[in-house]
């Protein structure tokens, strides 16, 4: 079959006329995009190196090993799939990810600095796109032919760290700024199943009987107006990984990593996981795959009951999609082997989804929609529809995008307040509040656009609240841009760890200034406007180690006491002028803050960070730590008049976890 080959150099000289390239035999393709691959290598030094092939389905990706035994990834695209800045947006948000600490590929660039190359081959009709990854050692946690024997304990510790994966991707998307240009794909209702879906019409596949093709366009009109009525709201909808298939999750043992962000775009964040579970549906192992899934989900980022309760639908979409994808790719191997299996798959599903299938009772019934009892989780979060339009909210320490000030900047922004949000920072603050040589203050003012989505006014503004002129300053600027302060969230804070006869006078005196001189410091200097203003709410970050104790964090454990009894003297003194004060106290919240927490566990325990988290978890009636929105949920309703006989309160946000001591 390959014999032609040889008499033809790796630039293709010498191509018979009239040969065209995707008549070839699949093996003959694959020898040409290999050649192409092996011209690419120049461009980052490795024109020595050796090039095997890994698979060839969307793109041909073939396996680098350097002469130094280092191991790469090189991809040829398929042709005309994405556009350069489509890949430009793959490789930066790939690189942003691995940055973060989430397990991707490193992206190469060449030795110019590029991220992917084009090359013309003259036996291919088309340019195409070449770009290089580090490589990833692992094994599969599944493939699509579903052709592997694991353990159900193995199907679900491998599901169990794919579902922690998915919700980190999704945590750091959700708060990420993506660069100028960004461009990706949109997996909504159209982009999936529309009349100009990016994978081309599914009822259009030759597969498809007349029957099976009314009975899926009937569950497609259905599933168009559950999927509009789920909304896109970003708890559920943004930036996904987009091609969450087993074979692309690769397990060490320990960890999993996900490999191939080619179908990365903006999404419902269910559609990962339904993705992952796919080739599953009516397998013995779906079930074991699921639970692990949601319970590794939920281990890292909310997922309410409600949401979860859109599985069916989005399994159906995903099958649609891939349906879609197999009748534009007919000629291709795997479109030859999966046409058959997922005509009968997708038509099974429909048939459930409109309840007229042999497992339509059985669907609604089964661990598939796991019930809280099986896989706690909270109650869908409320949402408080512009109750706050008009006011002006100030935040303190509001500058990690994983931060409990942060999330309360965008509830409080949903609720129609402007905002004002500060971060203390290591740079020169000149007169005008600019901030000089401090990066970190540059990522923190592009979060402004995020709350200003919300169509509300912000300032995000240098702030350390143990300098007295810098809150001045705020303050002031306030005044001047929004006419006062109607809520106060003293978010800021410090924590340091070491055992009590090591916290010398200075740790104490440092973790005092800021946690509760500058929580008084910020809230003297807003109550003369919330006064003018009639009134106004001061919300105090305490901890529910101010109800209790901890070992190692003595300064801490001291000034959240601090904390919660200011909170109710203010209270008592500030009523009669219509202001409300109370305290809340969160207990483990998976926020930057709350890391730290897990290392100084891990060393004291001689554990792993990870072993250190889940063991506080454990600790609290759910088995999981919160995320900063739900912390920000209680916020948000203690900002509203739906809260207005509650004043004076230390309010536990700890799922029953034990104050300590």
């Amino acid at each position: 079959m390959l014999n032609w080959l040889k008499k033809k150099d790796a630039s293709g000289a010498g191509f018979e006329v009239g040969q065209k390239f995707y008549d070839l035999e699949v093996a003959e393709q694959v020898q040409l995009l290999r050649s192409l691959s092996v011209q690419a290598l120049d461009s980052w030094g490795l024109s020595e190196a050796k090039v095997n092939l890994i698979k060839y389905r969307e793109n041909a990706v073939f396996a680098v090993t350097a002469a130094t035994g280092e191991r790469y990834a090189i991809r040829v695209h398929r042709a005309h799939y994405h556009t350069n800045a489509e890949l430009e947006s793959e490789l930066a948000l790939m690189g942003a990810l691995a940055r973060h600490g989430i397990q991707t590929p490193p992206t190469i660039p060449t030795l110019d600095g590029k991220l992917f190359v084009i090359l013309q081959h003259a036996a291919i009709p088309e340019p195409r796109q070449i770009d290089l990854l580090g490589w990833v050692d692992g094994t599969p946690i599944g493939t699509v032919e579903n052709d592997v024997e694991m353990s159900p304990e193995l199907v679900r510790k491998n599901h169990v760290l794919a579902g922690k994966l998915a919700a980190q991707i999704h945590n750091f998307t959700e708060s990420w700024t993506p660069p100028a240009g960004f461009t990706r794909r949109h997996w909504n209702e159209e982009g999936l199943f529309g009349d100009n879906a990016h994978f081309g019409c599914f009822w259009k596949y030759k597969l498809l009987s007349e029957d099976q093709k009314s009975l899926l366009l009937e569950a497609r009109v259905k599933l168009r107006d559950e999927l509009a009525a789920f909304g896109k709201a970003p708890d559920r909808f943004g930036l996904t990984q987009g091609d969450f298939l087993p074979e692309n999750l690769l397990s060490d043992g320990e960890s999993v990593r996900i490999i191939d962000f080619d179908d990365c775009g903006y999404g419902w964040h269910l559609m990962d996981l339904a993705t992952s579970l796919f080739f599953l549906v009516g397998e013995p192992s779906f079930d074991v795959a699921l639970d692990g899934l949601v319970a590794g989900y939920r281990s890292e980022r909310l997922l309410p009951d409600d949401h979860l309760a859109h599985l069916q639908a989005l399994l159906l979409a995903r099958g649609f999609s891939f349906m879609a994808w197999a009748q534009s790719r007919s000629e291709t191997e795997t479109a030859k082997e999966l046409g058959p299996m997922l005509v009968e798959g997708v038509c099974a599903l429909a048939a459930e989804y409109l309840g007229s299938g042999p497992a339509a009772d059985a669907f609604a019934n089964s661990p598939r929609a796991p019930t809280p009892v099986e896989t706690p989780t909270s109650s869908p979060l409320p949402t408080y529809k512009r109750a706050l339009e008009g006011k002006v909210a100030l935040i303190t320490g509001a500058r990690s995008p994983k931060g409990m000030g942060f999330a309360a900047a965008l509830k409080l922004a949903e609720a129609g307040a402007d905002i004002v949000m500060t971060t203390r920072t290591d740079g020169d603050i000149t007169q005008e509040l600019n901030v000089l040589g401090d990066e970190r203050f540059d990522a923190f003012k592009a979060l402004v656009a995020k709350v200003e989505a919300h169509q509300v006014r912000c300032l995000a503004l240098p702030m350390d609240v143990a300098e007295a002129d810098q809150v001045a300053a705020v303050t002031a600027r306030a005044a001047a841009e929004f006419g006062g302060i109607d809520i106060l969230f003293n978010n800021a804070g410090t924590a340091f760890g070491a055992a009590f006869t090591d916290t010398t006078p200075a740790m104490f005196q440092e973790a005092f200034d800021v946690n509760v001189q500058g929580l008084i410091r910020t809230s003297q200097a807003v109550i003369p406007s919330m006064i003018e203003r009639g009134g106004g709410v001061i919300i105090n970050n305490a901890s529910i180690y101010g109800l209790g104790a901890a070992p190692f964090v003595s300064a801490y454990v001291m000034t959240k006491h601090a904390i919660v009894g200011l909170s109710k003297t203010m209270a008592l003194e500030l009523g009669e002028v219509g202001i409300r004060v109370n305290a809340i106290c969160p207990g483990m919240v998976l926020t930057e803050m709350g890391d730290k927490e897990y290392e100084l566990i891990a060393q004291l325990e001689g554990c792993t960070i990870e072993e250190a988290r889940d063991g506080l978890a454990q600790q609290n009636a759910l088995k999981r730590g919160a995320q900063p929105e739900e912390v920000a949920e209680l916020v948000a309703f203690l900002s509203t008049t739906a809260a207005s006989f509650i004043t004076g309160a230390a309010i536990p946000v700890a799922a029953g976890q034990p104050a300590g001591l």
